[in-house]
């Protein structure tokens, strides 16, 4: 071969290896910067969902659990669950970055579960599996039992009795003379009916609150549109142990007037409160009544300036004063307000605070503790609670409960072990549109469990009684079970 011919082949060959050296590099080039814009432009996975968040421990039944993650591209985002039983859940539909997802499953064994989340994006990106939330599914509620008929039936108020039986004050719609009258149920310990009564006219009549008297009969506090000076008026009966009347009284003007709680005191009388519109400053006003044992009046007072107060819960102190809280919208920060009134025991004022924000704030219940102070349960769109000092300051303040969704605090109660049983009810974690709610404290607020009873309809706690073997009861109104539209709802909860 000639030089020249070997010359132009070598030229050849080097042109065409390093064509072929410049194409494979513009090739990489060109995949690594289409993966890092592709990545850039959707295929990051999202980031790692929080822990679900749902019930820390039930009964067996079916629980619902919410994730929640965002994607780093702003992309749609679908869940999947691990149930911690050995399954898990069908990938979600698409959801837009940032919201929440809910799902249900049902746990039918006892057990520790350990539930976790994982986020896919559109592109199929997946993220790693949230941390766990542990749920302990044990015999949490012993029993459940509705009472009632046909129409609506509500139950307020529960008691235990000296004999261990349970004493439920409400109102019935299935039973007695009129549209409601107060109903008063007596069961023994375990939710059996023993007893039932109503009491009342021809027009609307109800019952609030309920409390054994030293000689072993009751006294209860409610409404009436049957009797009285007025529209409506605070209702006092006043029954023997078997539920049979000893006496009644009403109170109020020509206005409406309504009573909500009711207390033995010291001396053998009773304190109510309530709300007037028929005296004091207001459109509506803090109502306090003192008696003496036969019901007859000792003193009234009202509280509360040119809005709209009112009394919800009574309770003596151990100076012989009375706490009394409620709502104002005459003072506070906003809306309606906590309102707690120290008085003497003549019901003149020591002094008078308020608790809240800009949201509306309404307490339903006030015990005294052990250390002298008070515990309010309350309610602001979640359950409320204050503790504070003998002077009303605050020592804390915790809410419970699902932001974004609708909880109460209707009750609570200083347990044997000095911390709190709280009862309200919940639409933020079961698979029906509210459900009991009942959380145990320790001192300090802090949630020892949370426990939500109910199924696919309407189920609300109103009270809570801790119990001589250191169980609780509950009561309030259920649609879900028993024999009419809503029924009264006694439930038992393990310790």
């Amino acid at each position: 071969m000639s030089g020249s011919k070997r010359n132009i082949l070598e030229r050849m060959y080097r042109t065409t290896r390093f064509r072929f050296f410049g194409e494979a590099l513009l090739f990489v080039f060109t995949c690594s910067f289409l993966y890092i814009t592709g990545c850039k432009n959707g295929n990051n996975p999202p980031e790692i969902p929080l822990a679900p968040l749902g019930p820390s421990s039930g009964d067996i039944g079916n629980y619902t659990f919410r994730a929640t993650t965002t994607d780093p591209d702003g992309d749609s985002i679908a869940f999947k669950f691990d149930w911690g039983d050995g399954t898990m859940s069908q990938w979600s539909a698409y959801r837009a970055s940032g919201d929440t997802i809910a799902t249900t499953h049902f746990y039918g064994d006892s057990g520790f579960y350990y539930i976790r989340a994982q986020a896919k994006d559109e592109a199929g990106a997946a993220s790693d599996w949230s941390d766990p939330h542990m749920l302990d599914i044990s015999r949490a509620f012993l029993w459940r039992k509705a009472y009632g008929g046909a129409g609506d039936d509500y139950g307020y108020s529960v008691r235990e009795n000296a004999a261990g039986e349970y004493v439920i004050a409400g109102y019935t719609t299935s039973y007695g003379a009129g549209g409601s009258d107060v109903y008063l149920i007596k069961t023994d310990a375990d939710g059996n009916l023993i007893d039932e009564d109503t009491y009342g006219g021809s027009n609307d009549d109800g019952g609030h609150s309920v409390w054994e008297t030293t000689d072993g009969g009751y006294i209860i506090a409610g409404y009436t549109n049957s009797y009285g000076a007025g529209r409506s008026d605070v209702y006092l009966i006043k029954t023997d142990v078997n539920g049979f009347v000893s006496w009644e009284q009403t109170y109020g003007g020509e206005q409406d007037d309504h009573g909500y709680s009711v207390q033995e005191t010291a001396d053998g009388g009773y304190i109510i409160t309530g709300k007037t519109a028929s005296f004091g400053a207001g459109g509506l006003d803090v109502y306090l009544i003192k008696t003496d044992a036969n019901g007859d009046t000792l003193w009234t007072k009202t509280y509360g300036g040119a809005e709209h107060d009112c009394g919800y819960a009574v309770w003596q102190t151990t100076d012989g004063g009375y706490v009394v809280t409620g709502y104002t919208a005459s003072s506070g920060a906003g809306g309606d307000d906590v309102y707690l009134i120290k008085t003497d025991a003549n019901g003149n004022v020591l002094w008078s605070k308020t608790y809240g924000t800009s949201n509306d704030d309404r307490a339903h219940e006030i015990q005294q503790t052990s250390d002298g102070g008070y515990i309010i349960a309350a309610g602001n769109r979640d359950v409320y609670c204050i503790k504070t000092d003998a002077n009303g300051g605050t020592v804390w303040e915790k809410t419970y409960g699902d932001a974004g969704y609708l909880d109460w605090g209707h009750s609570v109660q200083e347990t044997m072990d000095g911390g709190y049983i709280v009862a309200g009810y919940t639409s933020s974690f079961e698979v029906s549109v509210y459900d009991v709610y009942l959380i145990k404290t320790d001192a300090t607020g802090t949630p020892l469990w949370e426990r939500t009873c109910g199924d696919w309809r309407f189920d609300y706690g109103y009270s809570v009684c801790e119990t001589m073997d250191g169980s609780y009861v509950v009561t309030g109104t259920t649609s879900s079970f028993g024999a009419g539209a809503f029924d009264v709802y006694l439930i038992k909860s393990a310790p």
